[in-house]
């Protein structure tokens, strides 16, 4: 009787022991959670700082096998990338998620996102995806010809899609039914997402050089020569085009002629993309250092040890991140450290340069957007231009009132468009499209764009 006692009593002593295994699980589970919670940042530490959460949230993805890989500002729509393929996007202002698409093999390698108005594009494996802006519905999906080598870009009426054999290929958004790209040559493997504006499409190579085409027709501008290899993305800001590079060095120059500016030497190598705000162009080095060079001459302005991200900029400050992952706060004017806030593991910022919002975002997929107390409406630093007033429900009027203008400029420019494909007779790609005549009136009223720059690994 004892020992039918004792092995009772040894089961029921196994099976709490395997009910309290299973408890530990659960309450192991539950504490990553919260420990999940805790890498947001104080909201006491930053209501001192006169800062406030606008608002967080999680990417959908399984954490356990995926991850972020980009995430890019266009706007007022933040778009997010995994490794799985899959694209959400979220309202930039409020954290609302707008849409989910997955795309693609989720095993294949995906390049991306890059953003427009009206579209969304990134490459999974060799096929290019262009989702519709709207509700991530597939407008197109096409082979690309050969392998990409970094994000495409998108432009208003073109996808641009770099590959490792320099080429860059340019695909219609208005004509689906052409199939045959038209493309640009360059020198070394092209391993950087490009950048896109009305203008021209900017991109750069491993063997340091800067190409800069025109984004309507296949039209090469200039070449610049940096010297050293560019690892990160270019950024615009009307009329000037600036770039970092390995030797250290940023440069500026105009994105329609190719003059160059101005070059600044910042000492160690430049491996994130520069921020060209107001006045001032904000950009980290690998030493780490923040540096603001005045965007008209070049010279330095101040700059700001150990800091290894900038993050964004308001109308006062500047926010960035420390080599030690601490999220920073920085004087605009004088460059001096203001406050820190330490969280419970290492920060990752995006490259803001359009608004002043700071976007915090973790490989694990929690985004984080903090603002200053009292901007309740976002800084714009590039908005975009403000077409003319025209009388409420005229549609009739509204059209014909700023082409009126140009109507007698398609005639001289006929033998003009006959010029410019001359000179493109040579390149190997296909002919410009036929919807190009009127080309030669934009550069006298360039627009000015907002730039979608990288995401917060540079």
């Amino acid at each position: 009787m004892l020992r039918k006692t004792s092995s009772v009593l040894t089961r029921q002593f196994a099976g709490a022991i395997a009910v309290g295994v299973a408890l530990g699980f659960l309450f192991a589970n539950v504490a990553s959670i919260a420990q999940g919670a805790t890498r947001l940042l104080p909201q006491e530490q930053l209501h001192q700082l006169g800062l406030t959460r606008a608002w967080f949230g999680q990417v959908k993805l399984d954490r356990a096998r995926n991850q972020i890989e980009r995430a890019v500002l266009y706007g007022d729509r933040l778009t997010v990338l995994t490794s799985a393929g899959v694209v959400e996007e979220f309202n930039a202002l409020t954290g609302e998620s707008l849409w989910i698409a997955p795309i693609g093999n989720q095993n294949y390698p995906s390049l991306g996102p890059a953003g427009s108005d009206e579209y969304v594009a990134l490459v999974n494996g060799s096929t290019l995806y262009v989702l519709d802006r709207k509700d991530g519905r597939p407008i197109i999906i096409r082979r690309v010809g050969g392998a990409p080598g970094a994000a495409p870009a998108i432009s208003s009426k073109y996808v641009f899609v770099p590959l490792t054999s320099g080429r860059i290929e340019g695909y219609s958004l208005t004509d689906q039914k052409k199939l045959t790209p038209w493309y640009y040559q360059s020198d070394g493997r092209t391993m950087v997402a490009p950048l896109a504006t009305p203008q021209s499409i900017i991109w750069t190579t491993e063997t340091g050089f800067l190409y800069v085409g025109d984004s309507n027709v296949p039209e090469m501008r200039f070449r610049l020569e940096t010297g050293s290899e560019i690892v990160a993305s270019p950024s615009y800001k009307n009329p000037f085009v600036y770039v970092g590079a390995t030797s250290g060095e940023v440069f500026a120059m105009q994105e329609m002629t190719g003059q160059r500016q101005w070059k600044f030497a910042t000492g160690f190598p430049v491996s994130r993309t520069p921020a060209a705000i107001g006045e001032q162009v904000f950009v980290t080095s690998d030493e780490p250092a923040l540096h603001c060079i005045d965007a008209k001459t070049g010279s330095g302005i101040w700059q700001a040890p150990r800091i290894a991200q900038f993050a964004a900029a308001s109308k006062t400050r500047v926010y960035g991140v420390d080599d030690m992952g601490t999220f920073v706060v920085i004087d605009i004017a004088k460059g001096s450290l203001i406050g820190r806030i330490r969280s419970g593991e290492a920060v990752h910022s995006m490259v803001n340069d359009q608004t002043d919002r700071v976007y915090l975002i973790s490989k694990e997929g929690t985004i984080e957007c903090l603002r200053e107390t009292d901007s309740q409406q976002p800084l714009y630093h590039n908005p975009k231009p403000v077409e003319p007033k025209t009388p409420a429900g005229d549609k009739k009027t509204t059209t014909p009132k700023p082409v009126a203008p140009a109507k007698p400029q398609p005639k001289p420019a006929a033998p003009t468009a006959g010029k410019e494909k001359e000179k493109v007779k040579g390149d190997k790609g296909a002919q410009p499209p036929a919807e190009q005549p009127a080309k030669p009136a934009a550069p006298a009223n360039p627009a000015k764009p907002a730039n979608e720059d990288n995401p917060f690994g540079g």
